[in-house]
């Protein structure tokens, strides 16, 4: 898979170069013919209960007034599908993206396409009621579902606190304001724990790290990524923190910086017994034999599900990253071979992240 076929699935123009110009992001639509019953099969009724109107901001600054309690919700991306099902609201979840895979119920539900490219007639099929979209969905497409007249609440988050601050968002608008209470607040309990655990390094004593997506260029998690947090968090210094977002280096500059570890995402190709593709490329790419993380064995692999989604699970990913900083501290890091074992899902987050970088970039 090429950077040309990355950025394609994101509905960008190629190429997308370090202190590019950002370009716009424009949303698309895939024509599939869908069995009626797919779609429109109505899910088992929820009980409603009292329901008082209740006004929200969205991600993008835009009030969306819920008169009525939510039964037929549209997930937009894999993030918001967390977060639903973390809530509580999953039974009400009618249809998700093809990169919604946790939990395993929501792998389950009808889809609707993917991130830029989301099917209008199939979320029109699905008669929701509230719509949670996300800025890599396109703006095209987002503005378009409101001009059918649906309630669309977008998501925005780039940082921990702005992941906190949607799972409120999510659960004041599902109903479920207790539920996202807890959740953020335990959340918050195993960030502390790492950041506790960590207040003795000094900072000559953390480790400088890389995050990549891709290698072909070499896609990298730059300032203002969740990532880039992730590793501060965990006790690192993000040795890219120059890169814009989520950018691509030069392979002559990555050399250059020579970071002490290098994790990238999994879901590459992993099969069992097998290495990710992605880390045996910094393992065996006879240009890179040179950096200190290879010549150490710091290169892992990460369940790209826990790293790229800014939803519930974002703090494993935090406990994570820091096994792989500091083992001293928190015991080996033991990988995740759960992932899947096709490259979509890995391919389709890296496509939303950079079209939400770029999107943002244009605000």
């Amino acid at each position: 898979m090429t950077a040309r076929a990355v950025a394609a699935l994101s509905g960008c123009a190629y190429p997308i170069l370090p202190g590019a110009q950002g370009f716009d992001i424009k949303g698309g639509t895939v024509s599939v013919t869908v069995p009626e019953d797919t779609l429109q099969a109505d899910k088992p009724s929820v009980p409603s209960g009292a329901w008082e109107e209740i006004t929200v901001t969205d991600g993008f600054g835009y009030t969306i007034t819920i008169s009525a309690r939510p039964e037929r919700i549209v997930s937009l991306a894999p993030a918001n599908t967390e977060i639903l099902f973390a809530v509580g609201a999953g039974d009400r979840v009618v249809a998700v993206t093809e990169y919604c895979t946790f939990p395993e119920e929501a792998a389950t539900l009808p889809v609707i396409g993917g991130y830029s490219t989301i099917n209008i007639e199939r979320i029109v099929a699905a008669n929701p009621d509230l719509i949670f979209a996300y800025h890599g969905n396109g703006e095209e497409n987002i503005n378009y579902l409101k001009h059918l007249g649906y309630n669309v609440i977008t998501l925005n988050a780039d940082s921990i606190a702005g992941t906190l601050h949607d799972i409120r968002l999510v659960g004041e608008a599902v109903g479920c304001t207790e539920t996202a209470e807890k959740l953020v607040s335990d959340m918050e309990v195993r960030l502390s724990a790492v950041s506790e655990k960590l207040a003795g390094v000094p900072e000559s004593e953390k480790p400088t790290m890389v995050h990549s997506m891709w290698t072909d260029p070499l896609w990298v998690s730059g300032n203002h990524t969740f990532q880039n947090e992730m590793i501060q968090y965990a006790g690192g210094i993000n040795a890219v923190v120059t890169t814009e977002g989520w950018g691509i280096v030069t392979l002559e500059k990555f050399l250059l910086i020579d970071p002490d570890i290098i994790f990238v995402d999994t879901g590459m190709g992993m099969g069992e017994g097998a290495q990710d593709v992605l880390k045996n490329y910094f393992l065996t790419e006879p240009r890179l034999s040179t950096l200190t993380a290879v010549q150490n064995g710091h290169v892992y692999a990460v369940n790209a599900d826990i790293i790229d989604r800014g939803g519930p699970r974002l703090v494993e990913g935090v406990e994570a990253i820091a096994s792989i900083a500091h083992p001293e501290i928190f015991g080996e890091y033991e990988p995740d071979r759960s992932t899947v074992s096709s490259p979509a899902p890995v391919l389709g987050i890296i496509a939303g992240l950079a079209a939400v970088y770029l999107w943002k970039r244009k605000e």
